[in-house]
């Protein structure tokens, strides 16, 4: 091989992996993409724990209110603020959660 083989081969070779590389860190299944998969993950692992704390604040709120385990103030106090019912000589005060 010649001066301008062994060139052009180096050439290629460098531009290949040029290519390789930067595909490497910019492909569909690249470095990047990989960073962008890990961050979604935690945001997901987050709404998972956000979620699951809601549905065992929901559980039990329906275990309050199940017959066997009534809690009579829970009932009374939500049939007040859902009916928004109280009595006449009650002073009634609204706060936000």
């Amino acid at each position: 091989m010649g001066k301008h083989g062994s060139a052009a081969l180096s050439v290629g070779l460098g531009a290949a992996i040029l290519y390789l590389g930067a595909h490497a860190v910019t492909g569909h299944q690249g470095l990047l993409a990989y960073v962008d998969l890990q961050a979604e993950e935690r945001a997901l692992e987050r709404r998972v724990a956000n979620l699951d704390a809601e549905q065992a604040a929901l559980e039990a709120r329906a275990a309050r209110l199940r017959p066997e385990s009534l809690d009579l103030d829970y009932l009374d106090e939500r049939a007040r603020i859902t009916l928004a019912a109280g009595d006449p000589d009650e002073i009634v005060f609204a706060l936000e959660r």
